[in-house]
């Protein structure tokens, strides 16, 4: 009797453990389908999300189809720069073998997005139709990917290759301008960067073309390295001991003889002198490529442009030290059309409503902002270029 009531009371004490461990199964496996299933549809959600933000970024970066890495390598410091370039997909639809190419760089950040843009457009309003622009654009490493899309919008209207650098932070500890920016100095890379061309043009953001150029592309270098403006800086000359006036040049608009640069190793000295001087150069790059290129320095023809600067006042000025009686008239016909126009020595520049240069000439300051304002109506950006650049300055 008592073996029956032991037997019993184990089996009610066993019954309900065995009960209770079967729910408590029971109850993790549910917990743990309902977390696999909360887990699963986390993950879910961010490869959407991923999906999502990889197609808006294709959306801003419309016509770029890849990504492909280079290695300039710099011999006199041993060191080796990595450059992202960032190619047009759309290339293979442009029919330009029979077309003349121009080779065009500009470098820039941010802040000259806008002006360098209107310099593009004016670029291929005026570009004539047997000749074809590639546009090379030397990008800031802090560069906003997203205002690409902004030059690809030049494709919605004309034929043109825009190949887009991003250059590392090399000069970084360089001297600066007032604005703080080290992509003046992207210019002197030009004959690291493109060893397969044998001649290009560099043009500041600060800049309008006002016609075709295709002459000024294939002029003569004569022995020379590099083409550009006149610019009187007498201190500056005889500081770096360069002792004629002709042999120094404006750095806003150069045209580059890279075949001759590279052959002689200029482009290895232009490199060292910028960053091993950088507390020597008063004008910064432009200081650096007169210097190195002394004496073999010659200047592009008066008719392709001028500077803000670039009234009757300053023409004298450069007649008087610089140009024999030959180039008057040329130079006075410069002054009145000339081919391209550089927004030098302009403060504040004219889309800012400067209205005065060196010599206060309002006159040429005005000319320009209404040209300068023609070209951004020809783009869908006119009304926020007008809002970030001219009227809400002029308030």
């Amino acid at each position: 009797m008592e073996e029956k009531q032991i037997l019993h009371s184990l089996k009610i004490e066993i019954s309900p453990k065995l009960k209770i461990k079967k729910r408590s199964r029971y109850k993790k496996n549910k917990d743990l389908i309902i977390a696999s299933a909360s887990i699963a549809i986390i993950i879910l959600f961010i490869f959407i999300m991923l999906i999502i933000e990889n197609r808006n970024l294709k959306r801003k970066l419309n016509s770029i189809s890849y990504y492909k890495e280079k290695t300039m390598s710099i011999n006199f410091s041993k060191q080796k720069f990595v450059t992202k370039f960032l190619f047009d997909k759309r290339d293979d639809y442009y029919d330009i073998i029979h077309k003349n190419i121009i080779h065009i760089s500009y470098s820039l950040d941010d802040k000259e997005v806008y002006p360098t843009f209107i310099s593009m457009l004016s670029g291929l309003e005026n570009c004539n139709k047997d000749n074809f622009i590639v546009y090379h654009l030397l990008l800031s490493y802090k560069f906003n990917l997203s205002n690409i899309e902004i030059f690809e919008s030049l494709k919605e209207k004309y034929q043109v290759k825009i190949n887009y650098y991003i250059i590392p932070n090399i000069f970084g500890s360089s001297p600066k301008w007032t604005d703080g920016t080290d992509c003046v100095y992207y210019k002197i890379l030009i004959p690291f960067m493109f060893p397969d061309y044998e001649r290009m043009i560099y043009l500041d953001g600060d800049t309008l073309i006002r016609k075709d150029i295709l002459e000024m592309f294939k002029c003569p270098f004569n022995d020379t390295y590099i083409l550009g403006f006149p610019f009187y800086m007498g201190h500056v000359m005889e500081a770096y001991g360069i002792k004629k006036p002709e042999h120094y040049i404006n750095g806003g608009c150069l045209l580059f003889n890279i075949k001759k640069i590279r052959h002689d190793y200029k482009d290895l000295d232009l490199f060292s002198a910028t960053l091993k001087n950088k507390t020597k150069w008063g004008f910064r790059e432009q200081d650096a490529i007169n210097y190195v290129f002394y004496p073999n320095i010659g200047f592009l023809p008066l008719k392709f442009g001028i500077y803000m600067i670039g009234s009757s006042k300053y023409f004298n000025i450069l007649s008087h030290y610089v140009y024999s009686p030959l180039n008057l008239t040329e130079g006075a016909e410069a002054v009145k059309d000339p081919s391209i126009v550089h927004f030098s020595c302009c403060w504040p520049k004219v889309w800012t409503n400067g209205t005065k240069n060196l010599f206060n000439d309002k006159d040429i300051c005005l000319r320009y902002q209404k040209e300068f304002y023609f070209y951004a109506n020809k783009s869908k950006y006119y009304k926020i270029i007008n809002d970030t650049l001219f009227f809400k300055k002029k308030k």
